[in-house]
């Protein structure tokens, strides 16, 4: 675990050099430190929002699903799984399963389908943000969108079929088998329209948020890009890092955002420095709060129990 956390660090602060120095190193610090630290507060206001309305959608999907949690405990694992927001796709988050499991004894395969059903809910409302400017939009943005949308929709009926449940035959899926198979029905009823919609809703505003914090960010160094062009840039590259596999999204998320906001028309160091802010606002205090949440819920001894049994069956 320790290993992986080191390496994962190296990752990232590698990506922040190669970002600051595709950006000039020196003029992206200069971009960087021309930001008042109102616009900063304000970003991280913003993320904050998010977290709080994906909390209210969490809350939403397991009260639909009759599972009983206190609302205190309840906020302190969805913290906590926040911290899991470097795993690839955020699938770490299904630990927040396993501490529920450990501290209310609700069974992972009734609340796994909340954690997928807020990642589906998070792609569809991600391409809802990325439609905001759609006729402004570069080619590679629109490509991006259209690809992650036609996924999305064959996904969501696949999932819902009755051929979905012959995934528990694959070999690469035995270890979850029985999750997968008991976890269909309550699935099933997430995916209810009702639902779905109260659940993109939240999305949908949660992740408006962040796209306004980027484009907060850009204003404060002095980027003149409208907020219908960074809206969509936003989630354009927040879709890209999803499908990188790479932790957090890093390399991929970093990469699209620097070349979309260029072609926007934003200077190499701006769009730099402007990425680098964004991903320390959004990411990595997504993962300082879920780390804070873990210790105050005194789960840091669950949690390690917890991403032992989801992620290596011990």
């Amino acid at each position: 675990m320790k290993t992986k956390w080191l390496l994962l660090s190296v990752l990232a602060v590698g990506v922040f050099v190669a970002l600051a120095g595709y950006g000039d190193f020196s003029g992206t610090v200069d971009e960087i430190g021309s930001l008042p630290v109102s616009y900063l507060f304000a970003a991280l206001g913003l993320a904050s929002a998010n977290y709080f309305l994906r909390f209210l959608r969490w809350a939403f999907f397991l009260k639909y699903l009759k599972i009983d949690v206190p609302a205190n405990l309840s906020a302190l694992v969805f913290l906590s799984g926040l911290a899991m927001s470097i795993t690839p796709g955020k699938a770490g988050e299904l630990v927040k399963c396993y501490l529920l499991n450990s501290r209310t004894g609700v069974p992972v395969s009734r609340s796994a389908p909340v954690v997928v059903m807020e990642r589906l809910t998070d792609v569809i409302s991600v391409i809802i943000l990325g439609l905001t400017g759609f006729a402004l939009l570069p080619a590679p943005v629109i490509a991006v969108l259209a690809v992650a949308l036609a996924l999305t929709a064959a996904g969501m009926m696949f999932a819902v079929s009755r051929q979905a449940s012959r995934l528990t035959a694959l070999p690469i899926l035995s270890r979850w088998s029985a999750l997968l198979r008991d976890s269909q029905e309550e699935f099933k009823d997430l995916a209810a329209p009702r639902v779905m919609v109260v659940g993109v809703a939240f999305g949908a505003v949660a992740w408006f948020a962040e796209g306004l914090a980027l484009w907060l960010l850009l204003k404060g160094i002095g980027s003149d890009i409208g907020l219908v062009r960074a809206l969509p840039i936003y989630a354009a590259a927040t879709l890209v890092g999803a499908v990188t596999a790479l932790p957090g999204g890093l390399v991929g998320t970093e990469g699209s955002m620097l070349a979309f906001l260029q072609q926007s028309g934003v200077t190499r160091a701006a769009a730099s420095a402007g990425t680098v802010l964004v991903r320390l606002v959004t990411l990595w205090f997504a993962v300082a709060v879920g780390l804070h949440g873990r210790y105050q819920a005194r789960l840091f001894h669950a949690f390690q129990q917890a991403c032992c049994t989801a992620f290596l069956g011990r």
